[in-house]
């Protein structure tokens, strides 16, 4: 008997382990080389480094994208279990704790959804085998090594609904607890799932005693994890960006492709059987409801655009939705088997009264229907595959035969059902490009290296190695880095990085703010020492040290500006906008760029608000006129030695620009006339994309990409920016471009020079950093040789709060995004101080509710036991 019990268990787990050596190359991580690398381990290093050097389990600030409310990365890990047990094990690499977590977690899920099923009625154990199969091999877990936080909540979700089943409410707020820990972002679905399951679990008595009692878990949950929750939401709220614009019937349409239920692993990612359960099931009155509400949650844009907070109607958000249809399509399965669906009149009498229906073709034809949407997918073959061998097993059900014949029919039905999904798992996790070991652990030049300086703190580093994977790691937590990769980002950061900067757009959308050997903002930022590659070192910056490799270099520049300064050489911000595109990028080089009139910050407990105060005009001795300065930038027009183009690309010029027709990758050099030595030469064209894919040009190693028409997050990249340089004192002789495959357009092409020793003209004086205590993330002594301002690089946000000689004092946003404040003459000590808004509230919440909770438990423990005690009395 304990044999028999455990037989399938064994046997998934088994399976389990033979799937993941199967997809996994050799010398490779558990994880994609999209996403999972650059944010989730990235992140998950930073995070755990950050939470030891703070001593916090939630850190307020983040030293990412200059500097950061720490909360606006929470969605990556604040308090999830593999980040915590990091803290314990600092010693250990947290690639290895998220990728045994995550399959850990799969691994959980798959053998509870087991427990699950066989815990309901009428399942028996084959067909709770099959039913966890299903689930094992949906695509949605592709992203186990992906987009971690689609999926790892699962085990959590499916022991909130063995909960509600077993009718162990007690343990609800904690479950929904880790669910928010691990992916806050899919908790409304989740708990869409919960609720609508207890509903059908208890009928119309659900309204008077379980929904009562699912708000108290629901609330409860919400306060113990107020610490994540609170602080997250009013960043997101100080953030946010404009939903996706969408017409009524991309919000009202149904989806015509089923993708979001079938085959793909942005969807729910299941198999034609599962679809088929749900379209039979509707024609039994038993099963009608759950069938009808799951077909419409599985296909109607609209249940998706409310689960995703009416930001976009993607189809990923349903992935809790998969444990239902699973239960559905296992019950439907299960009683196939015991003849209690399908129309059998010849074993069921017509005066039971009993609902009977037997298999059928007619929902096999609605699916084979939906073929055409999917011909163009690389799993095409196997899709037909699947649909056929449905086909197949519903007419060989139909044909009558032995009970002993039936019962052989039934386990070969179910294993052929079985087959196509696991193919088809395997197939998806083959698209993967997984991590290779070498490009997680690649030697780093760091701090700690024999011949690298110690960083001052007074300063940024940055990596150009591999700026997508490097952005969010940081080798050094008390030293900022320029760059972040999050779904929340600073907008006037991320604008002033982009629009005024000229900074690159380097992938396929805006998100990520990712360091480019612009040297504008390089300057700017006070990046001073930089990670980069020996044939890619901007103007300015030394070699330090190398690599063994002799790839990586570590170069330094110390005459870039320090993050925070004195200075009463300003512009007005209403002057600054008068300029062109060319002379703003000039004027904020040389000059710092103040408010017309006071802009405060109003503190108020512990969030703070940005206001409007009285209008305080700058004099003219404080501002240099417009005239003045705006003398930088000169256009140029370049002269090249003649050129043969290779045969892979055709230029045809036209009236407009010069339209490009790349047949492969390819790779242009240009050579120059003249020499152009100690200049920045800058580069800007518009780029129309003629074909589906994204447009990728290369210049001197500085990528610019337009997203290709399908990219989710489109990046709107029509105009492209270089800045070229030469650092090796030789001048700027060569222009390689580097042009993707595709057809596409290019105009408006414009060239400009600037000198490299105006990047040093601006007037300012350095502060005198001192050690930070508890909030505080700068301290400095600034002597002021005239009225003037305090400036940073530290991007203003609410939660600042800036002391002058122990006063708060109001907050400006100087250089378009930047903290700063106004400044008499004289020595002052200055101390910049952050608290996340919320945070506080959150602490005192979580620790009430989480108290509330405990005595709760004691108590419902205590009450428990006296009723054991009675009974064994009586």
């Amino acid at each position: 008997m304990t044999r028999k019990k455990y037989f399938f268990p064994v046997l998934l787990t088994g399976l389990f382990i033979l799937f993941i050596l199967t997809v996994v190359p050799k010398d490779t991580f558990y994880g994609s080389y999209t996403d999972w690398l650059s944010q989730h381990v990235r992140l998950a290093e930073t995070i755990r480094d950050t939470c030891i050097e703070q001593k916090t389990l939630v850190p307020a600030f983040l030293p990412l994208g200059s500097g950061s409310n720490g909360y606006q990365f929470s969605y990556y890990g604040y308090l999830r279990p593999d980040i915590v047990i990091g803290c314990l094990l600092p010693s250990v690499p947290m690639v290895y704790l998220l990728i045994g977590y995550m399959l850990a977690g799969y691994l959980c899920s798959v053998l509870l959804f087991y427990y699950f099923l066989k815990s309901e009625d009428g399942i028996d154990s084959l067909s709770a085998f099959a039913g966890s199969l299903l689930f094992m091999t949906a695509a949605c877990f592709f992203h186990t090594h992906r987009q971690v936080m689609f999926v790892n909540y699962m085990p959590f979700l499916i022991l909130a609904l063995i909960a509600v089943k077993k009718r162990r409410f007690r343990f609800l707020p904690l479950i929904l607890f880790f669910i928010y820990v691990n992916s806050f972002y899919y908790s409304i679905a989740c708990l869409a799932v919960i609720g609508w399951y207890w509903l059908r679990q208890e009928g119309l008595t659900f309204w008077k005693k379980g929904f009562p009692c699912f708000l108290k878990s629901v609330f409860l949950s919400i306060g113990m994890a107020a610490i994540l929750l609170i602080p997250t939401g009013l960043v997101i709220l100080e953030h946010r960006r404009a939903s996706a614009s969408l017409s009524l019937p991309e919000i009202f349409g149904v989806s015509l492709n089923l993708q979001s239920i079938l085959y793909s692993p942005y969807g729910m990612g299941l198999t034609a059987v599962c679809l088929y359960a749900l379209i039979l099931g509707v024609t039994s009155k038993k099963y009608r409801t759950d069938s009808i509400f799951l077909l419409i949650i599985s296909t109607w844009f609209f249940a998706s655009w409310v689960l995703n907070g009416t930001l976009y109607a993607r189809a990923k958000i349903l992935i809790p939705f998969v444990p239902l249809i699973l239960l559905q399509c296992t019950k439907i399965l299960s009683l196939l088997r015991q003849g209690d669906i399908g129309p059998n009149p010849a074993s069921a009498p017509e005066d039971t009264g009993q609902e009977h229906l037997h298999w059928k073709l007619w929902p096999c034809l609605i699916i084979a229907a939906f073929l055409p949407a999917w011909m163009y997918s690389g799993n095409f073959k196997w899709i037909v595959a699947d649909i056929g061998i449905l086909v197949f097993v519903a007419i060989w059900q139909k044909i009558r035969c032995s009970q002993k014949t039936d019962q052989l029919r039934f386990l070969v039905s179910h294993l052929l059902l079985c087959i196509m999904p696991c193919v088809l798992f395997l197939q998806t996790m083959q698209t993967e490009d997984f991590v290779d070991k070498n490009d997680v652990f690649e030697q780093e030049i760091t701090a700690s290296d024999t011949d690298t300086p110690v960083m001052d703190p007074l300063y940024r580093y940055d990596s150009l190695a591999d700026v997508l994977a490097s952005c969010n790691l940081t080798s050094d937590t008390t030293v900022q880095k320029s760059g972040m990769y999050s779904s929340i980002t600073n907008k006037d950061y991320s604008n002033l990085y982009y629009d005024t900067f000229h900074s690159a757009v380097q992938i396929n959308n805006r998100l990520a703010v990712l360091p480019s050997a612009n040297p504008f903002l390089l300057n700017f930022l006070g990046v001073r020492y930089l990670q980069t590659t020996e044939d890619n070192i901007p103007c300015g910056y030394q070699i330090v040290s190398q690599s063994k490799k002799g790839r990586i270099v570590f170069a330094e520049n110390k005459n870039v500006l320090p993050i925070a300064y004195v200075t009463s050489s300003c512009i007005t911000d209403s002057q600054f906008l008068r300029l062109n595109q060319y002379d703003r990028l000039d004027a904020i080089t040389r000059y710092t760029v103040v408010p017309d009139s006071e802009e405060t910050v109003v503190s108020d407990n512990e969030d703070t608000a940005i206001s409007d105060g009285e209008a305080t005009a700058v004099s003219d001795g404080e501002v240099t006129a417009v005239s003045d300065y705006a003398k930088g930038m000169k256009e140029y027009a370049p002269a090249f030695k003649d050129l043969v183009l290779p045969d892979t690309i055709r230029v045809t010029k036209t009236n407009g620009g010069y339209l490009l027709d790349v047949k492969k990758e390819t790779s242009v050099t240009m050579a120059l006339e003249h020499t152009l030595k100690d200049k920045i030469l800058l580069l800007d064209f518009d780029v129309i994309n003629h074909g589906k894919n994204a447009v990728v040009i290369d210049i001197n190693s500085m990528r610019n990409k337009l997203s290709g028409a399908y990219a989710p997050y489109p990046n709107e990249n029509d105009t492209f920016h270089y800045q070229l340089s030469d650092s090796k004192g030789k001048g700027l002789k060569n222009i390689k471009f580097q042009f993707s495959k595709g057809k596409y357009f290019i105009r408006n092409i414009t060239w400009h020079l600037y000198d490299e020793q105006l990047l040093g003209e601006k007037q300012y004086t350095p502060v005198e950093n001192h050690d930070t205590e508890g909030s505080e993330i700068l301290s400095c002594t600034a002597d002021a040789a005239a009225d003037g301002y305090f400036v940073t690089s530290i991007p203003l946000q609410k939660g600042m709060e800036i002391t002058v000689d122990g006063k708060n004092v109001p907050i400006l946003k100087i250089n378009q995004a930047f903290a700063g404040v106004k400044l008499e003459k004289g020595t002052h000590d200055i101390r910049i101080l952050f608290h996340a808004p919320g945070q506080k509230a959150g602490y005192v919440i979580s620790i009430l509710c989480f108290l509330i909770y405990l005595i709760s438990a004691v108590i419902t423990g205590w009450k428990n036991l006296q009723a054991k005690n009675m009974q064994r009395r009586d």
